[in-house]
């Protein structure tokens, strides 16, 4: 570097770091910048009032030369910006200037107000050629510069006057904006065009589209767009094609055809009012098909914009559209359950095809479309219409009467084998992997209809992904669920006074039971499903034994309370007319029990018969034994042989509702005590004392107690029945 140069660099840099120089360098420049803005900001305030607020404007922004004069203001000031910037980045010495700084500031404040009247006082010539564009049908430029125009208004504040023009200007950008956006419509309007016609037999839909001039069809669609008035413009049409279109195509045959017109493409929809047979889910697809393209072939092949027509279309009608489809069209004609699975599959290729269809045009996203679930799941819809018909046709049958219909199931099985109606107490009931013993008995045939319906159910299930054995389990548990609330309180009444009902509830209950623990499951199914039967039905198999029990238990209890109730109906002492009124009571007894006897006999597993006619025993013989047992005050002769005949046609009476001679004694606690009796009250008093020394039975049936009453009964008080009590010991 030579000696010259250096010295100049360091007299620059002695000028750059002297705060004093730098100031008054940049001082001039700044009053001058100062004056120039505010000479200026004042005639373009001047020239904005004139115009928006005394509308008689006086100087022209031509006569201000305000394009020069602004762009000269905007040039020094963005260089006196870079020399104060240039004097703090190179200043070594940071003393501030604070009068300097502060006539910066208000230079910047300036410039903020000089910007805000530049953009009103130009904002006539924005609207001025937003009206030259608009007539030579440039739309979309005439729009958008009118809505930026606002925008920057938007922001701007004025006062006194200026207020009340920025308000004028306003207004005007308005009314020219909305006159723009009723010519766009008009001309939407004659551009696509739609018309429904309806005669006797027939519904006609016209979509019209004007080709004769494809440029301005182009300019008016993309104007529409930018502006963010396509969807207000395809509203009515929106409504037009959900609501009446979209309907009657999903619920008519139809003919389509398309037409040339001058200038116009139409595209016609006839519908056929009288066909009453609805079209298949191929014919809906295909004619749907068909008006998407021609929407897409005329009004999207003109639409130049980031979306394509039928995505803007779809911003409108997607939502419905679907929700139609499946509401209207999938699920009303999806194939009934009995249908075969391939026939559900053809349809799902259809529903595929078209939902292809769809994401190819962008009506709908791949990810998003609603279709999905119907195409990637359809065992899933298949199985949900058969579980729905599941439940439906079992809800229908709960309905019908226990003894609507009656059917024999079961086998007489000589060996002893497990059952479900075995009711001797033991840790486990039952073994989950061998089959259980199911006795002969009567059912109603709505259940055994309802295990046939669960296990071609389970076997249906076989054919399906194994997501679906939880939802399976669920639907069988709330069968069984439905079968303990719906009947016992509808037919509450049966329940508790009509033996037959009685007795086929509960077989009913128990068929199911034994039912739900399958052949067993483990070796009809799959392991995965058998466990998960298994393990949700075991509760349900228990509820259903106890409500049986429950139901049966309640009617033998109210059985064997009347039975009681009436042999105990008598006054004390023995007389003609307590025995006339013990009779009565043991007739009405025996009659219950034959009615019963016709009634569960050849209904209830043979076991289960013999348990409930033995309860009611037990409680009919130890009633008549009491009886004769309370009161120990003499009886008449005549009516101790009465007793005693009483006695012995009882028992007959009871032998009958047997079909088979059993050991009655064995399941009746106080039967061998019973048939004692009538010998007892027959023997004479030496007979008694002797039977009571020598007969094994008598002494392991009566206590000596009892035999003393009998003989107090039946002989007089004497020196000699004395010595036979004393005897009797």
């Amino acid at each position: 570097m030579s000696l010259s140069s250096e010295v100049l660099q360091e007299a620059n840099k002695a000028i750059i770091n002297d705060p004093k120089k730098c100031r008054d360098e940049l001082v001039p420049k700044l009053k001058d910048l100062t004056e120039r803005i505010q000479m200026l900001s004042w005639s373009l305030h001047q020239n904005f009032i004139d115009t928006y607020f005394n509308f008689t404007p006086t100087k022209s922004l031509e006569q201000l030369n305000y394009k020069n004069r602004k762009a000269n203001i905007i040039s020094d000031y963005a260089k006196f910006q870079e020399d104060v910037q240039l004097k703090h980045e190179k200043s070594e010495k940071k003393e501030a200037i604070e009068e300097f700084d502060s006539n910066c500031k208000k230079l910047a404040k300036s410039m903020e107000s000089f910007h805000d009247l530049c953009a009103v006082v130009e904002g006539k010539a924005v609207l001025d050629k937003a009206n030259h564009e608009f007539g030579r049908y440039n739309y979309t430029e005439a729009m958008v510069s009118v809505r930026e125009l606002q925008n920057k208004l938007r922001r701007l504040t004025f006062e006194g006057n200026g207020v009340k023009a920025l308000a004028n200007l306003n207004c005007q950008a308005e009314t020219q904006l909305a006159l723009y956006t009723a010519q766009l419509s008009i001309e939407m309007e004659d551009i696509f065009t739609w018309s429904q016609k309806k005669g006797g037999n027939f519904m006609s839909y016209s979509l019209s589209v004007q080709q004769s001039d494809p440029g301005l069809v182009q300019k008016i669609l993309k104007s529409l767009y930018v502006t963010e008035r396509m969807h207000a413009e395809l509203a009515m049409f929106s409504h037009f094609f959900i609501e009446q279109l979209l309907h009657d195509v999903i619920r008519h045959h139809c003919e389509i055809f398309t037409e040339d017109h001058i200038g116009a493409l139409v595209f016609n929809i006839k519908i056929n009012l009288n066909e009453d047979k609805k079209p298949n889910f191929q014919t809906i697809f295909n004619n749907l098909t068909a008006i998407f393209e021609f929407l897409q072939s005329t009004l999207g092949s003109q639409f130049e914009a980031d979306k394509t027509f039928i995505q803007v279309f779809a911003e409108s009608v997607c939502d419905k559209f679907f929700n139609k489809i499946i509401e209207d069209c999938i699920r009303g004609n999806l194939p009934s359950c009995d249908s075969s699975y391939q026939n559900y599959k053809n349809i799902v290729v259809e529903l595929d095809s078209f939902n292809k269809f769809l994401i190819e045009l962008k009506f709908v996203e791949a990810a998003n479309s609603p279709l999905n679930k119907y195409i990637d799941d359809t065992e899933c819809v298949l199985y949900n219409k058969k579980c729905d018909k599941l439940l439906s046709d079992v809800r229908n049958l709960l309905n019908q009467s226990l003894s609507y219909g009656t059917i024999v199931v079961g086998t007489d099985f000589d060996v002893q084998m497990e059952s479900l109606w075995d009711l001797t107490p033991r840790e486990v009931v039952y073994d989950l992997n061998n089959p259980l013993f199911m006795p002969k008995c009567v059912v109603s045939q709505n259940v055994k209809r309802i295990m046939s319906l669960v296990v071609e159910h389970l076997e249906e299930s076989e054919k399906l992904p194994q997501r679906y054995a939880d939802r399976l389990v669920m639907y069988i548990k709330d069968i069984a669920v439905m079968y303990q609330c719906i009947v016992p309180k509808k037919f509450k009444t049966n329940l508790e006074c009509c033996p037959l009902d009685i007795a086929l509830f509960f077989n009913n209950c128990m068929y199911l039971a034994h039912g739900l623990l399958g052949p067993p499951w483990r070796n009809a199914l799959r392991a995965a499903l058998a466990e998960r039967l298994n393990a949700a039905l075991l509760e349900c198999v228990q509820d259903l034994r106890v409500l049986a029990l429950e139901k049966m238990s309640l009617y033998l209890h109210k059985q064997k309370t009347a039975i009681v109730h009436n042999i105990e109906a008598n006054e004390l002492p023995w007389s003609h007319e307590s025995y006339e009124t013990l009779d009565r009571g043991v007739n009405h007894a025996t009659g219950a029990l034959r009615e019963l006897r016709a009634a569960w006999q050849h209904v209830l597993p043979r076991r289960m018969y013999e348990l409930c006619a033995c309860a009611l025993l037990q409680a009919l013989c130890g009633a008549l034994l009491a009886r004769v047992f309370a009161d120990a005050r003499p009886v008449r002769e005549e009516l101790v042989y009465m007793l005693a005949g009483r006695f012995d046609d009882t028992i007959a009476e009871i032998d009958a509702l047997f079909e088979e001679p059993i050991q009655l004694e064995t399941k009746v606690e106080v039967w061998s005590k019973f048939c004692l009796m009538p010998e007892l009250l027959r023997a004479q008093l030496l007979e008694l004392a002797e039977r009571w020394r020598r007969d094994q039975r008598l002494a392991s049936t009566y206590t000596c107690e009892e035999i003393r009453l009998i003989v107090r009964m039946r002989f007089p008080d004497d020196h000699y029945r004395f010595r036979i009590l004393k005897d009797i010991q």
